[in-house]
């Protein structure tokens, strides 16, 4: 089986490593030569095959290497993380260099954008990427120098407005460092080889610089992400100045324009009016709560390692066999943490801050990764592999994941492409001037154009879309995200606090019982899993119970009762529905009873005892599917259940979070935090969460994988649900109809300008939402109470802003809806039409 980056480090003589090769072929092997899944344990372990399943995954297959070459590499990589963690970060001197950039030099920043922008604007106006002389190439580069230094310095010059900035730098510019370094120290090597070498190491560098920041996190309380600390660090790290006009009971009266409290010892100490003997607020001990920078500054080792890890798996996938399959994977783990990440965020009450700079850090590792191939292939042997890449995801996926894609551009890039319009059309316009450095107009057609020859292909290419299909797209991708940022970032902590509030007075059964009915009621419906479950058990569990059963004791009580929780929907699930609703077509489609993936399931799960295969579709799979299934087979309930508690492991770090992220906003009377210690928790069980819920769908899908490969002949045994096959061919004949009178080019003028209208709308509210989010809704948190911070109206969580993006997604799902009901209506008078036709045809 593959081995972890730290053990596959050879010592033949050969500089050029051995390709990874890949376990599934041996894997399957084994499989047909015993006898089911149980045979495998012959020649491996159960824990080995969970291990080769995650491998690749959650850990990158890197490359068999030298053992001194893999500590050279570790040591280069090691330079810049060391660098940004004693420039950027609160174990080096990060806090100084904020404040001393933030104070001395941020002045400057508006110079180095306007230069900046002004030289690309001429470069690009001159076409000077399209000088092929001597001197064209020579003052090329030097234009290119000019602009990624330029980006550099605006970067680090704004780091008090976006302290994000120095970790999309780092990002974008170790990649750069590395090519430097295979130029100097391994000549001799391919880049591509030398990229694939990279990915132990870098792995290697990540996972020692995020035990470091862990250790450091914990080994001393003022070095915790608290009230203190982000006091203590306001000023250093370039946070905004409280305003004393809103705030005037925090400005001191000794040092006016500074605020009225700090921090000696890890403790807070007020100051005191000599007038009336009045102390400052302790309110004012959270002026400084929604500061991204100090967070930043405190987490960014941890994002640094996040960085080296995307860079880790990007280098293994210019070499490994199956890159495409583990770049999807990994690409779901990576999404899975950043959505994580930001939930967790979402509940502490600084979403808007942590999304902007996980967005950031993801498009930084992109950029980085791009240095990746541009060093290891020409531009046209890039060009082709990216045309093949492509060109395998819509043979794979089909042309309808391909308008998928093309709707989430449409929602987040049309801005960025309306600019891209304007500049090709000056463009144009200096090019019909015939400058000596312009680029030739070589056809007629070309120069009466009034965009330049690759805006005129980016269109054509857009006017070839299905844009019905892809307008749709785009509106549901702009759904998505409205209900995250809105529904999830704002109204879920203004659930919650309402839900701890009015829990309050009762006692900790009362709220079970509410509890155990919600959640019953969340698990009977099958688009919803048990993570929000379990997360909100854990908040509000503690909130009501601490009194009387302490923190453990809730905790311990919070995963009884989740446990309890799950099996009882389980039965629900399996009795209620799978056993009493089976002759019901439309449950049984709803499973997917004739998918592979559903029969697959049925071999394992019909197998008596608890073998580990069964055990995880169980705690694996999805909630709902895998339940009803268990009820549509006619499987003994107390087995599955037995089978299912294993969940625990699921349950534990899910339930963790939420107490953790409840007890981070507890503060004693003086305004200190209770529990300094619980936001750093919070952040590690959000990450644990997201490795184990991602890791057991992974564990499931590999027996799945690996049931169907094995046993084909069984799969094929197992007859197809002629009631669910007949009512998804009418489905797939009424999508047909749909698709075709849907087609763009027959569409009415209307139906277009109802679904144009809707794009636009979204569109609109999306960017209202995400560039203004101070604006449009007020500052809340979990422990904040309706009658108190928003005047007793939860309707005041959405300022003027606020409620003109919320009313514009409504009114984009309106019309929406128009337009669906209309293609709909459509679609069933042509199917009817076809009926009608075939009737008449058939034999008289």
């Amino acid at each position: 089986m593959p081995s972890s980056p730290f053990q596959r480090m050879e010592t033949d003589q050969d500089m050029e490593p051995t390709a990874n090769a890949s376990s599934s072929d041996d894997m399957r092997r084994e499989l047909s030569d015993d006898s089911g899944i149980a045979g495998q344990s012959k020649k491996q372990s159960n824990a080995q095959k969970v291990v080769n399943s995650l491998h690749g995954v959650v850990v990158p297959k890197a490359e068999p290497i030298k053992w001194y070459h893999f500590l050279a590499l570790s040591s280069y990589i090691a330079i810049p993380a060391m660098a940004y963690v004693m420039v950027f970060s609160t174990m080096g001197f990060g806090g100084d260099l904020f404040y001393y950039v933030a104070d001395r030099y941020g002045e400057y920043s508006m110079v180095a954008i306007a230069t900046t922008i002004g030289v690309t604007f001429v470069a690009y106006m001159l076409d000077f990427t399209d000088w092929t002389s001597n001197a064209g190439v020579a003052i090329r580069k030097i234009i290119w120098t000019v602009i990624v230094v330029g980006v550099i310095a605006i970067t680090l010059l704004m780091v008090n407005q976006y302290p994000y900035g120095p970790i999309a730098v780092f990002a974008f510019i170790t990649p750069m460092y590395l090519v430097a370094i295979k130029g100097i120290c391994y000549s001799d090597l391919k880049t591509k080889t030398f990229i694939s070498w990279l990915s132990g190491p870098l792995f290697f560098v990540a996972l020692v610089n995020g035990i470091i920041w862990i250790v450091w996190s914990f080994r001393e309380e003022s070095n915790e992400y608290n009230e203190y600390f982000r006091v203590k660090y306001a000023e250093e790290a370039g946070c905004p100045a409280p305003d004393f006009i809103e705030h005037s009971e925090c400005d001191s009266l000794a040092n006016p324009g500074t605020l009225c409290v700090t921090v000696f010892n890890n403790e807070f100490v007020y100051e005191k009016s000599a007038d009336d003997g009045t102390y400052c607020p302790v309110s004012c001990t959270e002026i400084y709560d929604d500061c991204l920078n100090i967070f930043i500054l405190w987490v960014g080792p941890a994002m640094f390692s996040m960085v080296l890890v995307f860079l880790s798996f990007f280098a293994t996938f210019l070499r490994a066999e199956n890159g495409e399959k583990d770049m999807m994977n990994f690409g779901k783990v990576w999404m899975f943490l950043l959505f994580a990440t930001w939930l967790t965020a979402s509940l502490a009450g600084i979403a808007a801050g942590v999304s902007s700079a996980l967005m950031a850090l993801t498009l930084a590792s992109f950029i980085g990764s791009a240095v990746f191939i541009a060093s290891s292939v020409s531009y046209a042997e890039g060009k082709t592999q990216a045309k093949g890449f492509w060109g395998k995801i819509k043979e794979k996926y089909g042309e309808n994941m391909m308008n998928v894609l093309r709707g989430l551009g449409i929602v987040t890039l049309v801005p960025a492409f309306l600019v891209f319009l304007v500049l090709s059309m000056l463009n144009q316009c200096v090019r019909r001037c015939g400058l000596p450095c312009s680029k030739k107009m070589k056809t007629d057609k070309e120069r009466s154009d009034f965009v330049t020859k690759r805006a005129r292909r980016a269109i054509e290419t857009y006017l070839t879309w299905d844009r019905s299909i892809v307008f749709t797209y785009a509106v549901y991708w702009g759904a998505a995200f409205m209900i995250l940022q809105v529904i999830v970032a704002q109204f879920t902590v203004l659930f919650l606090s309402w839900l701890i509030e009015s829990t309050a007075p009762m006692g900790l059964g009362p709220v079970s019982g509410i509890m155990v009915g919600v959640g019953l009621i969340m698990f009977l419906l099958p688009p919803v899993p048990g993570v929000p479950i379990y997360l909100t058990l854990g908040i509000v569990v503690v909130a009501t119970g601490r009194d009387t059963l302490g923190i453990i004791g809730c905790v311990g009580y919070g995963c009884g009762i989740s446990i309890l929780l799950k099996l009882l929907a389980c039965t629900l699930q399996q009795k209620l529905i799978g056993e009493q609703l089976s002759n019901y077509v439309a449950v049984r489609q709803l499973v997917g009873i004739n998918s592979s993936v559903i029969r697959a399931m049925k071999l394992i799960l019909q197998e008596p005892g608890f073998s580990v295969p069964k055990v995880t579709i169980l705690i694996g799979g999805p909630d709902w599917p895998t339940s009803v299934l268990c009820g549509l087979m006619r499987l003994q309930l107390l087995p599955i259940l037995l089978g299912t508690i294993p969940v625990i492991f699921l349950i534990l770090p899910t339930l963790l979070t939420g107490t953790f992220t409840y007890m981070s906003s507890l503060t004693l009377d003086d305004g200190t935090p209770e529990f300094p210690y619980a936001g750093v928790l919070a952040t590690v069980f959000a990450a644990v969460t997201a490795i184990v819920q991602f890791g057991s769908m992974v564990v499931a899908a590999y027996y799945l994988e690996q049931t169907a490969n094995a046993r084909e002949e069984e799969l094929a045994q197992i007859p197809i649900d002629e009631e669910v096959k007949e009512r998804e061919e009418k489905e797939e004949e009424l999508r047909r109809c749909y698709k075709e009178v849907t087609r763009w080019e027959i569409v009415p003028f209307f139906p277009k300008m109802i679904l144009r209208l809707a794009v636009v709308t979204m569109i609109v509210s999306c960017y209202l939402v995400q560039l203004f989010a101070k604006s449009s809704f007020a500052e809340y948190e979990l422990t904040y109470t309706i009658e108190k911070n928003l005047d007793g109206d939860w309707a005041n969580l959405l300022l003027p802003l606020g409620r003109v993006a919320s009313a514009l997604f409504l009114a984009s799902c309106t019309l929406l809806y128009v337009y669906v009901k209309w293609a709909g209506y459509q679609a069933r008078k042509m199917m009817a039409y076809q009926d009608t036709e075939a009737g008449q045809a058939g034999p008289s």
